[in-house]
């Protein structure tokens, strides 16, 4: 049984929810099989239908200061160079419309499906306790994840255990827009990449969901174990074990300059922004985004999980039960 928070405290969650803007600072922290450290910090700013991804700190140090802007309401996106004083517009991703998306659907079910499989079972523990961060409603859940791939599939075996608290974002629903899924009517997408040169996915996914309905989907403060096993290429099976820990560093819904989400007018558009892809400010820009695409989904009460297996970050939703 769920334990409730006092009546004036979810009074006073609920009041504080629903901001037109957003500064969102969250932190990651891995430990791989070695014991070294990784660490790693994403800041998001949303503005109405706009968002902005900052300069990080260490990118002066490479000679680049470069903010991301994403226009929702205008489907393009800017690189900003604040060093340089230039910028450039892209246009945002387009998805497939309904009616292709449904085309495509038949299409894809007409082909004979792969004879390997790749079976993910999801199991939520919901512990019934709640309590208060930044102002919104917490909810502790332990999240299960065990990835099964038959004999001849490319993939590896996985299992993850996460235990900890997570809230909703309403705010990112301002940036639906953005979701260049979004056209076609489709609510929930998973995106499952095994990458590699000599092992080409050849299996498809058969995803089995168990457990309770999760009312937020944002990881407020985790800690998650995963345990892997991979194969060598004598054909043994080494086992790695790693951890993470996700929290949310800062929170703020006070009001942002408008400005921040435009191209700066005193600065000169050109074709393309040159950017020095640093692993330390373009993982961030990546882990930022890829929880943006989670918090698009946030009120479906289904696990949103971050894939990182081949070095970046994608957004993987799990679809609901049938």
């Amino acid at each position: 049984m769920r334990r409730a928070l006092p009546l004036a405290l979810v009074a006073l969650a609920t009041a504080s929810m629903y901001a037109s803007d957003l500064t969102l600072t969250h932190t990651s922290e891995f430990a791989g099989q070695t014991g070294r450290v990784m660490r790693t910090n994403s800041t998001i700013m949303i503005h109405n239908q706009r968002s902005r991804i900052p300069a990080a700190d260490e990118g002066k140090a490479n000679g680049q200061r470069i903010a991301f802007v994403r226009q929702c309401d205008l489907k393009q996106s800017i690189t900003i160079d604040l060093d340089n004083q230039i910028y450039s517009v892209h246009p945002l991703p387009k998805g497939l419309t309904h009616a292709e998306y449904e085309a495509a659907k038949v299409k894809a079910q007409s082909q004979p499906k792969p004879a390997e499989t790749l079976t993910i079972i999801t199991n939520v523990e919901d512990t019934g306790e709640t309590k208060l961060l930044f102002g919104r409603i917490a909810y502790h859940y332990k999240i299960h994840t065990k990835r099964e791939p038959s004999s001849g599939a490319n993939a590896e075996a996985r299992e993850e255990f996460t235990d900890g608290w997570f809230i909703d974002i309403p705010e990112y629903q301002q940036l639906r827009s953005c979701d260049p899924f979004a056209e076609s009517g489709t609510r929930h997408a998973a995106v499952f990449i095994n990458y590699s040169d000599s092992s080409p996915m050849n299996y498809r996914i058969v995803p089995k969901i168990t457990g309770a309905k999760m009312q937020a989907t944002y990881p407020a403060d985790t800690f998650t174990t995963t345990h892997e096993w991979l194969k060598q290429p004598d054909g043994s099976v080494n086992e790695y074990t790693s951890t993470t820990k996700e929290k949310i560093a800062t929170l703020s819904t006070d009001p942002l300059d408008p400005g921040l989400f435009d191209a700066p007018k005193d600065y000169a558009r050109v074709s393309e922004v040159k950017t020095i892809p640093t692993p330390s400010w373009i993982y961030r820009a990546e882990i930022a985004w890829a929880k943006f695409w989670s918090g698009l989904d946030s009120e479906s009460g289904n696990p949103i999980r971050i894939n990182t297996e081949i070095g970046i970050s994608l957004r993987t939703v799990i679809s609901p039960k049938a």
